[in-house]
Formats: structure tokens, C-alpha cells, sequence
């Protein structure tokens, strides 16, 4: 019997529009992973050069590992958080998020609280300065410490020190007016947008050994010029201040001087933006934002926008765009003057929502475009919308092209593998997906030994390195992506989809070679009737006979042999719909009237593999892995959406919206899923194993329990264990939704033989098997292959440890943003279906994960709420108007109070 696997630890975690919801949130933003070598435009080869060595994958590259520094208590910070607020910490305790509480004591002698990823500007142990030590007699006790973390006794002379330290900030950045001032023309040049806060004191001061209160103005005087400078990151430790182009600063200078005067430009906008504004309220759909075909045939005469009016609505729009910095910018001010300025909106609040609803009521965004990828575009501007990801599609295109049709001469031309590659031959692959999937970069084979009464499983996978080598510039371009990424819209492809369907791909669109076979890399491994792998091979290989397989398809036929374990919460049945199901119900139905992909010789293959699959899984389970289901949703779009745009040009309002359908997924319901990902999860181990037998470095995965847990930790765990059914593994939902704080991180290494404790895995584990949708699994086919080939890695220990931190960091961000979007689909959902008045009264299960607390309303009061997860949809919301206490677990029927779209967010309130 099939049990539900750990999702985080499978291939669909990537493979799949959706995201699991046990995600880790990144509270700071990461910088790009940076390339394996720094190159110039001008030293890129063309295609039609023959010269390969592009990159130098051996050298050990000066990565610029952001280190987010502590703030301890006796320092002094610049705060931007509702205003700027400065002053020494007294007091700070850690909270979620790896984010420190912070108590701040002002000048004034009055406290501020703020996190720590407010503070924009740190001096380390102001208190022991010599102009401090001066003022204030008695030290600071940094040991008189209560259990919140505050000092217990703050002498009042230290609101003095503060005091005069800040005179002595305003003296010094008025003398280094002039220099300061000259800041900006003096390192505005092409080519260095980017300059570190000493590079930029060195020159206000004319010193290179600069003093902390120098550095300290000079952050003063950037912070102040937002016009010219911003912080590169959010990360309070890195330093670095970006510098607006001067097309950019002059028109952000000419929109401030045209709000600040009111002139004909601005108060012309303000009167075209009113008149459309106006017009979509007379005739759009209150709740869907269509128009009716007659109402669309007026915009043309009703107004049109001047180039004038785009850039203050291109202006608005790059507020929304703008990445989140801890310092203030000049859209934070005068967007909302605009807004105001309308004289349209009695909004309490005028803040990036409204913004987006203002966009949206003038026809900018359409009413389903997903404006949070806008907001995040930082996340994905490896894959859309900026110049650099416009040049590496580009770049992409070209190779795509020159590699399909082999005029690419860095393109390997001989097989480095072939000796020792071996040949399937006519071994059946069956490669197993849904009928959408193009980028087919997995089979699995088995091959029967009659003399043992055993069986080999092969796992195939697409062998990309083939083509590709870690000196290819494509190398690079892949490895700033990381990975795929999944939008409910569309999804991006980390290698060019040409490549990964016509060249890489196992599947029957790819080409071929001369033998009418396909390469691969196969993980192979013998497995005794207790699931334990006797024995391995790690191959190049060549297969041939690859038959695809519907995951539906294989169900049918695996449902009526197991019995399935899966959650009694969620139910695999229910769909909601907008307009309406019958547009997925006829496609579907078309699906359905094509023949079965499993003929009828596939099968005995396919249970045979499925029954050792299954004792693998029985291995892990009693080697105490965990099993859970969560419900996570499933985004139905029947054809790709465009990307919401970033210019205005025109008003493009709409008649009828994309249907759009929303389910849980099926994972946990189909056994032809949780098989293919039991094979992959083998593979894995298989190259895991190798790796450490032969001493390859590559990137192992790890999860280990807390060892230094608290008594709390301990004991919870002890429940957890408590709870699973010890025959399956199983945790119902109900039970494990207590314990997910506990839960360790899952980490790349370059250790081997670390433990993965919730898939049950001893000895080692790493991914290998997406090497068209993973740039860590390229990584470690490469590695792999040299060992094969007896040569030098391409990498070492070193190297590998270097990329470990940003390639998790980017990983989740990238997991974060896809988990965002998916919510935002679901919430849109809701939204259309609140335009019928029986959302109202309908009726939600509910599961608590968090229990009820006291929380601040955003007019400063308080009520009691709690956090809850939608059963039938996976996401999660806040519960007001409770009845009574809950608890974590509890099941609850809740209703949806508020919708509130261009937040991304709903409301629920308890009807019992």
C-alpha cells in the first residue's frame, strides 16, 4: 500500500505550478548568485567563433557573501520605519524570521520599537565611543539584562550623548556640503551603478581611512538624495548604494517639480486621469472590472492620455515596481500626493493598493494581472521584464537555434562519455507525466535477472551536460536563473524550451542520435524484498525505446490494485470555477476520448516497478520517515496569460475575464505520482552514493533534528512521533499542523553521508534528477562525469561551499514567489466569485494553525484573532470575531468576511 511521501522531498515540489506550503520566508532580499567567472560583453565569442574556453569553472571566484549582522544592544541605528528615528538600542530579543525586537532609546529619552530589518544604518558599540564616554560617567551594564532583553538601567546621560552625537552629524555634513553635493556627477559613470559607502566616503572626505562618524554622514546625505541614490539591497549588511541613471533622476526631479508647482502638466494629468476614472466607474462590472462591448467602443473618444500623462502613471507604476529598501523614496511621497490630489478616493490608507487600484480603473493592469510579480520583480529579473533578462533570452534563442541546428562550434561535437556510455538498446523507458509536459527529463526502466530472481530499476534521466559544458556560457545564464520558475500565468524555463523539448528532452519530440537513440545519465540500483538498495551503477547511457505514460492513465490502472492513504480532510473531487467548469469539463472530455497510453504489455513493467518503489517507501517508513498531506492548491488557466505590462500606453479594458478553476492537488491521490517520485528519490540516493563511495563533491541534501532542542522542542517531538502511525509513516494534518514549527530545514551541503530525518534516508542524499529544471542537479551530472571520465572536477569543495548560501537563498525566494502567486490566483478567484451573493452565506472548514492571540488593527486598537487554512483551498487567513478560544488543529466552520484582492489576501470569522 502506497503511502503519501514528504513533499518537500520530492521532484514536484519544482516540477508543479504549486508550491508546498511549508516554505521558509527570506526576510532579507539576496543578492544573484554570482557567474563562475565576471565577464565583459566584449569578451563573449560569437557563435560562429570555434574558441571554447569562455568560463574557468576551477577557479575559486571572491563571492561577496552578504552577512546579516547582528544588532546588539549598546549600538546605535538609523531606523526608517513610519519616518526615520535614531538612537541607541537598549534592548533587543530575537523573533521569527531570524529578525531581532528592538528597543531604541531617542534623544528625547523617549523608546521607539522597530525590527531589525528597519535599520538601515548601524554604528557597533557607539556606546563605548570616546565622545559617549566623555558625556556619560557610568557605563552601561551589558550583563543587567531582564528576560526580555532589556538593559535595566539606562543612566540619563545617554539621551545627551545621543543628542550631541547627532549635532556633531549635522556639523559635519554641513561642512562636506560641497562634496557631498558633487557625490552624485563625480560617480556617474557608465558601467558603475554600484558603489559601497566607503568608496563613497573616501571621496567626500579625501581619505581612504575614513572614521565611523564620517561614514555615518555620508549614509545621512544618501539616504536624504533618494532622487540620485538607493540602496542596493535591503540587506543592512552589505553597504552598497545604487545609482539612478540620469535619465531616470531628471525625470523623477521634473515629475517632483511639476506636483510641488502644479503646473499645466500635472493639473492636465490629474483632470484626463479623473474623467477615466470616472468613466469606469459608470460603466464597469462594480466587482469583475468588464466592460460591455458598447462601453469598450467609447474609450477611443472619451479621453487620450498624452505623453506627458504616461509618465506620471509610469511614474505611479514604478512605486508598485520599486524593490522594497529600508530607506524612504521619492514614490513613497508623491505617489500618494497624486492620489490625494484626484480628489477621488476617501481612503484612509494611501498606499501601494491603491495605487494598484488607481492603474487598474485607468486601464493600465488588466483586472486578473498578478501585480505582485511587479512588486517582487526582483525575485525573477533573471527571467522577465528587465534589459538583462531581454539579452538572455536573446542569447538563449541564439544558441537554441545554433545548437538544433549544429552550427554552434562551442556546441561538443564528439560525446566525451561515449566509451564508457552504455547502450539500453531496446529496453523499454517509460516516461511518465501529464499529457501537457514537454520537458521530459525523466524514465525508468526495469530489467529483470532470472538466474537471481531479482530486478535492476534504472532511472533515466536527460542528460543536458551532454551538449553542455561548465566553460559554455549557457552555464552561466543557467545558473543566475537556478531553476524554473512555475506561475500559475506561464511558467520560465531555466534552460531555452526549444532545447529542453527538441534536444535534452527524453521525450518523442527530441532529436535523436545517428542510432536513433537519446543520451541520458542512469542511476541504477538492485532492491531485496526489505527495500534496501544490494548494489548501484552510476552510467552514461544511450536509450531508445521511450514510451510516455499519462499519469491519469497509470492511475486507472494502479487504483484497482492499492488501497490509498491519504488525508480524510481533503477531497480530490471539489473544484471551483469562474465563469463556469464547462470550458475545462469539454477538455477534459477531449483527454479523455484518446486511447490509454498503458497498453496492455506496459503493465506488468509498470507494477513490477511500482512494487519496488513501494518497497523503498516501506524502508524509509521504518527507517522513520514522515508522511503528511497538506492541501495545496491547484491554479487552472486553459491557455498562458501575458505578464501584466509595465508602460502605459493606452487604456485596455476588457469584456470577459480567462476562466479559471481551482483544485487541490492531486499528488496525494495518485499513486502513479507518488511512484515516480519514490524512483526519483532512489536516483537520488543512488548519486548520493557514488558521490561518496568515490570521493566526488557534490551538493548533498540534509535534514537533522535540533541538537540543541529545548526541553519544549524535545517534548513536542516526542509527540509528533507519538502521533504517526508507525506501519505507514503517517501524520494526519490534523496533528502534524502542531508540529511544523519543529520541523529542521532541509540544507545543501558538501558533506556526505548526513541524514535526511523526515524521508527516512541514512547515508546521504542529493537531487540529480531535473537537470532541465535545476541548475544544482546539472552541477552535480558534471561533477559525476568526471569522476566517470577519471578527469579534474570542474569544481571543488571550495567553489561549491561559496554558491551553497545563495543558491538556497535565491531557491526559496524564487519558492516564496510561486507559493505568492498561487495565492493571489485563489484570492482572484474568490473575488469573482463574491460578484454572486451566495459566497456570502457559504460555509468553510477550517483547520487553526495558529491559535488565538491579541493582534493590532491598523488603526492601532486591538482584538483577539487567530490563523487559519481554507481546507478545500490551501491558503491561509486571519479568523476575527471568534466565539472562543481555539486552538492549533481545531477544526472550525468559518465564513469569508472580507475579500480584499489587491492585498492578496481574505478574512474569515467563525460561525460557531
Amino acid at each position: 500500500m502506497f503511502r503519501l511521501l514528504a513533499r518537500r522531498a520530492l521532484r514536484h515540489s519544482v516540477k508543479c505550478s504549486q508550491v508546498s506550503c511549508l516554505i521558509y520566508r527570506q526576510k532579507h532580499s539576496a543578492k544573484l548568485v554570482p557567474p563562475i567567472v565576471q565577464f565583459q560583453a566584449k569578451d563573449i565569442i560569437e557563435l560562429d567563433t570555434p574558441e571554447l574556453n569562455v568560463l574557468d569553472p576551477a577557479a575559486i571566484i571572491s563571492k561577496n557573501i552578504i552577512q546579516i549582522p547582528d544588532i546588539n544592544v549598546g549600538d546605535y541605528v538609523e531606523v526608517f520605519s513610519n519616518g526615520q528615528y535614531s538612537g541607541m538600542v537598549i534592548g533587543q530579543k530575537r523573533s521569527s524570521g531570524n529578525l531581532q525586537q528592538l528597543t531604541i532609546l531617542l534623544r528625547n529619552g523617549k523608546r521607539y520599537t522597530a525590527r531589525s530589518d528597519s535599520v538601515a544604518f548601524i554604528v557597533p558599540s557607539f556606546h563605548t565611543l570616546p565622545e559617549v564616554s566623555q558625556i556619560c560617567s557610568e557605563r552601561l551594564d551589558l550583563n543587567n539584562i531582564d528576560s526580555q532583553g532589556l538593559l535595566q538601567n539606562v543612566p540619563k546621560e545617554y539621551s545627551r550623548a545621543i543628542y550631541q552625537y547627532q549635532g556633531s552629524l549635522r556639523l559635519n555634513k554641513a561642512l562636506a556640503h560641497e562634496k557631498l553635493e558633487s557625490l552624485y556627477e563625480h560617480f556617474c559613470q557608465p558601467g558603475s551603478d554600484i558603489i559601497s559607502l566607503d568608496n563613497l566616503t573616501s571621496f567626500v572626505f579625501g581619505s581612504a581611512d575614513t572614521t565611523s562618524l564620517q561614514r555615518h554622514v555620508t549614509f545621512l546625505h544618501l539616504a536624504s538624495d533618494n532622487v540620485h541614490f538607493t540602496p542596493a539591497t535591503s540587506k543592512i549588511g552589505s553597504e552598497e548604494w545604487k545609482l539612478r541613471s540620469k535619465e531616470d533622476s531628471d525625470l523623477i526631479s521634473q515629475i517632483i517639480t511639476s506636483i510641488r508647482t502644479r503646473d499645466k502638466s500635472y493639473s492636465d494629468f490629474l483632470s484626463r486621469a479623473k474623467s477615466l476614472l470616472e468613466f469606469y466607474n459608470a460603466h464597469a462590472d462594480p466587482v469583475l472590472g468588464t466592460f460591455s462591448q458598447s462601453a469598450l467602443d467609447m474609450v477611443p473618444q472619451y479621453v487620450k492620455p498624452t505623453a506627458t500623462d504616461k509618465r506620471f502613471i509610469d511614474f505611479i507604476t514604478n512605486w508598485i515596481r520599486s524593490p522594497r529598501v529600508i530607506t524612504a523614496s521619492p514614490y513613497e511621497v508623491f505617489v500618494p500626493t497624486i492620489l490625494k490630489a484626484l480628489k477621488y478616493y476617501d481612503n484612509l490608507f494611501f498606499d501601494k493598493p491603491l495605487a494598484i487600484r488607481f492603474l487598474k480603473e485607468i486601464g493600465m493592469f488588466k483586472p486578473w494581472d498578478n501585480v505582485y510579480l511587479l512588486q517582487d520583480g526582483a525575485v525573477a529579473e533573471e527571467f522577465f521584464w528587465t534589459d538583462r533578462a531581454k539579452e538572455n533570452d536573446k542569447k538563449m534563442h541564439q544558441y537554441a537555434t545554433a545548437f538544433l541546428s549544429g552550427n554552434d562550434k562551442r556546441l561538443k561535437k564528439d560525446d566525451p562519455c561515449d566509451s564508457i556510455r552504455h547502450d539500453f538498446g531496446e529496453l523499454p523507458v517509460y516516461t511518465i507525466d501529464d499529457p501537457s509536459a514537454k520537458e521530459i527529463d525523466d524514465g525508468v526502466s526495469i530489467e529483470r535477472i532470472p538466474e537471481e530472481n531479482a530486478a535492476w530499476l534504472h532511472v533515466h534521466i536527460a542528460d543536458p551536460t551532454t551538449y553542455i559544458s561548465p566553460t559554455h556560457e549557457l552555464s552561466q545564464l543557467i545558473q543566475q536563473k537556478v531553476q524554473t520558475l512555475y506561475l500559475p500565468e506561464r511558467h520560465f524555463p531555466m534552460l531555452p524550451e526549444a532545447l529542453s523539448s527538441q534536444k535534452f528532452s527524453l521525450g518523442s519530440t527530441a532529436q535523436k542520435n545517428a542510432k536513433g537513440s537519446q543520451y541520458a545519465m542512469s542511476f541504477s540500483t538492485k532492491i531485496d524484498s526489505q527495500g534496501n538498495l544490494l548494489d548501484y551503477k552510476v552510467r552514461p547511457s544511450l536509450v531508445k525505446n521511450i514510451n510516455k505514460i499519462y499519469y491519469d492513465d497509470l492511475d486507472e490502472i494502479l487504483l484497482k490494485k492499492v488501497t490509498m492513504v491519504h488525508d480524510p480532510l481533503f477531497s480530490s473531487s471539489k473544484t471551483f470555477s469562474h465563469p463556469s467548469d464547462a470550458a475545462f469539463t469539454t477538455k477534459v472530455q477531449k483527454s479523455n476520448k484518446q486511447k490509454s497510453t498503458v497498453s496492455a504489455h506496459y503493465e506488468n513493467d509498470l507494477l513490477d516497478i511500482f512494487d519496488l518503489a513501494n518497497k523503498h517507501l516501506s524502508a524509509r517508513t521504518r527507517n522513520g520517515a514522515l508522511f503528511f498531506g497538506q492541501p495545496s492548491p491547484s491554479i487552472g488557466l486553459l491557455e498562458p496569460l501575458d505578464l501584466p505590462r509595465l508602460h502605459f500606453t493606452k487604456p485596455e479594458y476588457v469584456s470577459s475575464l480567462p476562466p479559471l478553476r481551482v483544485s487541490l492537488d492531486k499528488f496525494q491521490f495518485s499513486p502513479a505520482r507518488q511512484m515516480v517520485a519514490e524512483t526519483m528519490i532512489i536516483g537520488g540516493r543512488v548519486a548520493s552514493l557514488f558521490a561518496k563511495e568515490n570521493n566526488v563533491n557534490i551538493l548533498f541534501r540534509s535534514q537533522n533534528w535540533n541538537p540543541n532542542a529545548s526541553p519544549e522542542e524535545l517534548s513536542l517531538r516526542e509527540e509528533l512521533f507519538a502521533a504517526r502511525d508507525p506501519e505507514t509513516g503517517w501524520v494526519k494534518y490534523q496533528d502534524m499542523v502542531k508540529f511544523v514549527q519543529i520541523l529542521p530545514p532541509a540544507l545543501l551541503s558538501t558533506t556526505p553521508d548526513l541524514p535526511h530525518v523526515t524521508m527516512g534516508i541514512e547515508g546521504g542524499y542529493t537531487k540529480a534528477t531535473s537537470p532541465l529544471r535545476r541548475f544544482t542537479d546539472v552541477l552535480v551530472h558534471w561533477q559525476l562525469k568526471a569522476r566517470l571520465l577519471n578527469e579534474k572536477a570542474p569544481f571543488s569543495k571550495e567553489h561549491l561551499d561559496m554558491m551553497i548560501p545563495e543558491l538556497e537563498t535565491r531557491g526559496k525566494r524564487l519558492a516564496a514567489l510561486q507559493k505568492q502567486s498561487t495565492q493571489f490566483w485563489v484570492v482572484n478567484l474568490l473575488h469573482r466569485m463574491s460578484a454572486d451573493s451566495f459566497l456570502r452565506d457559504m460555509e468553510w472548514n477550517c483547520i487553526v494553525s495558529l491559535p488565538s492571540k491579541i493582534a493590532q488593527t491598523e488603526l492601532g486598537g486591538v482584538m483577539e484573532v487567530a490563523t487559519g487554512t481554507l481546507l478545500d483551498l490551501g491558503i491561509r487567513a486571519r479568523i476575527e470575531k471568534l466565539k472562543r478560544n481555539v486552538e492549533t488543529g481545531e477544526i472550525i466552520k468559518v465564513r469569508i468576511s472580507s475579500i480584499e484582492q489587491l492585498k492578496g489576501r481574505i478574512t474569515l470569522e467563525m460561525i460557531e
